[in-house]
């Protein structure tokens, strides 16, 4: 009973010590290719999905995830896919307009085939520099999950993710836009009779939300 109070408490008391609030939808078109020997299979879709943030002092965490329908061509080989994001960051401002944390991503994919499921754990950088007028911002953000668990499927080698773009905060609004285009690569190691594969995200990401506070 005792840690449940705890655990209510800390869950009114953050938010309102938060400096800032943030919470917004995002889609991301989104194209999935699958470089296995000599071929390459495609797949294509929107993902769409929200995230929100609460910031104080250096420290921002957020939470946010995306899910959707890959379609592929409908043959055996690459079926269309299900697929589901899920993420935690947590960053600390290093300097102005630069923040470095770590992240915590799960993924899972379903398909005729079977259910695959990647949980990611690694860093990243995000820098947002000025780019003269007011609001705007440039955006690099890029992702190293060195760390990988895989049910359903073989293991990661290596998982890496990049963003360029844009944002948009108008002055004394709430409103905030980001426009970006990500690009994502999964090497995946061989197994038992089958030969490694790497996979590949890209694509336009459009984001709007609202934030309160600093």
């Amino acid at each position: 009973m005792r840690r449940g109070g705890l655990v209510v408490l800390g869950l009114v008391v953050v938010p309102v010590l938060a400096e800032a609030q943030g919470l917004g939808g995002l889609a991301f078109n989104a194209r999935r290719r699958v470089y296995y020997q000599s071929a390459v299979r495609e797949q294509t879709g929107l993902l769409v999905g929200g995230s929100g943030m609460m910031r104080l002092g250096p420290l921002e965490v957020g939470v946010g995830g995306w899910l959707g329908t890959l379609k592929g061509d409908g043959t055996a080989l690459n079926p269309d896919a299900k697929a589901r994001t899920t993420v935690a960051s947590g960053l600390v401002q290093v300097v102005p307009g630069v923040m470095v944390g770590a992240r915590y991503e799960v993924r899972r994919f379903e398909s005729d085939v079977g259910v695959t499921v990647w949980t990611l754990m690694g860093a990243g950088v995000r820098v947002e520099p000025g780019l003269g007028a007011p609001g705007l911002r440039g955006l690099v953000e890029a992702v190293v999950l060195p760390s990988a668990a895989v049910q359903g499927g073989a293991a990661l080698a290596a998982a890496r993710q990049v963003t360029v773009g844009v944002s948009y905060a108008p002055p004394r609004s709430p409103l905030g836009l980001r426009l970006g285009y990500r690009v994502e690569r999964y090497d995946v190691e061989a197994a038992p009779g089958v030969s490694a594969r790497y996979e590949q995200f890209q694509g336009l990401v459009v984001e709007a939300g609202l934030r309160f506070g600093r």
